[in-house]
């Protein structure tokens, strides 16, 4: 895997922009970039909805498998994100209270707060990386939520409370189908100029608020747990991401126990506790969610979508993918259909 710096990307994108498209104040955006480098394709669409509050959705497509050294610089900014079609893996510098590794895949939420922190990020050739990230203000924050501040998670309120001293990072969940409905209203707003602000800051903060919903939910169910010790923590997260990275062809549970050296009583137990799920329904969901994203962005028949997730027989796969999202693999490919012709039809009448 190539590495490069942040500057090296960036010297690249500044060349790219003045052969690509940039439109500033445009349909209610800030700033559209759409532009090829010699390592991506990029689609970056920003909004400026408060001073303190921005909105971005950014669509990358690498052509060759990079690690970029980078570094977080914005010190009083809390983050949002939320992993609509990636699979990327992020290495951090030692930071207490944040994991050395983490792998952000389809379907993810975070969110963090991580000034001045050193990263590096590892995304992979050929694959399609759409994120919506949303970027608040700590002042933003303290006067928005300090109110109702008791009804939030104990580490939310350090951070009201102490701000730049509460460096932390949360995998929140997976994306809710309540969530998966607000993204699709933001990323396909209607209106225009003023009228299109109010609607996404008003979607912003009913993704915020359904973030923090489960958290708190998440939080609830966690009390009468048994606290884990950090290595077994760090055992079941080296699991996780040995069993993600070999989805196709998982191995046992006694094969993945040994690999992070735990019993596999233990591993099982341990990571229904951290993830509120089996190993399998985990690794279910997950293959779920990139099926979903298979079916919607590539151009790929049911059976080879059932192929590239691990599923032999087509007919358990969709079997199983309708249990996940209530309708059958062939109708995730019609939607992709109609959105496809209400977009030719939107083009057509702003040409008009």
């Amino acid at each position: 895997m190539k590495v490069i710096t942040e500057l090296d990307l960036c010297q690249q994108t500044q060349e790219s922009l003045m052969r690509g498209e940039v439109i500033d104040n445009s349909n209610g955006s800030d700033r559209i970039e759409i532009f090829q480098n010699k390592f991506s394709k990029i689609d970056y669409q920003t909004v400026k909805l408060r001073p303190s509050l921005n909105l971005d959705v950014c669509k990358e497509l690498f052509d060759e498998s990079l690690s970029i050294n980078s570094q977080y610089k914005e010190t009083c900014t809390l983050i949002l994100n939320f992993y609509i079609s990636s699979n990327r893996k992020t290495i951090f510098s030692s930071i207490q209270g944040v994991a050395k590794i983490s792998q952000q895949t389809i379907g993810d939420n975070y969110l963090f707060y991580l000034p001045d922190t050193k990263q590096i990020k590892q995304s992979f050739a050929d694959q399609e990386y759409c994120f919506l990230g949303i970027h608040l203000d700590i002042y933003f924050v303290k006067s928005f939520l300090t109110s109702s501040k008791q009804t939030l998670p104990e580490q939310l309120q350090l951070f009201i409370n102490n701000g730049s001293s509460q460096i932390f990072q949360r995998q929140n969940g997976k994306i809710t189908p309540a969530m998966r409905t607000v993204l699709n209203q933001i990323i396909n707003a209607p209106y225009e100029g003023t009228m299109q602000l109010m609607y996404l800051e008003g979607k912003t903060l009913e993704l915020l608020t359904l973030q923090l919903a489960q958290w708190v939910e998440a939080g609830k169910g966690k009390q009468n747990t048994i606290h884990l010790k950090a290595d077994v923590i760090n055992k079941i997260y080296q699991a996780k991401e040995i069993l993600l990275d070999n989805q196709a062809k998982p191995p046992t549970i006694n094969d993945l126990a040994a690999q992070v050296e735990i019993t596999p009583t233990k591993l099982k137990q341990s990571f229904k506790k951290i993830f509120g799920t089996t190993i399998f329904g985990y690794l279910r969901n997950y293959r779920m969610e990139i099926a979903r994203n298979l079916l919607l962005e590539k151009d790929m028949n049911v059976t080879e979508v059932a192929s590239s997730v691990g599923y032999s027989n087509s007919s358990q796969f969709a079997a199983a993918f309708k249990r996940k999202f209530g309708i059958t693999p062939k109708e995730c490919r019609q939607e992709k259909k109609v959105a496809e012709i209400r977009n030719l039809s939107s083009r057509s009448e702003n040409l008009s």
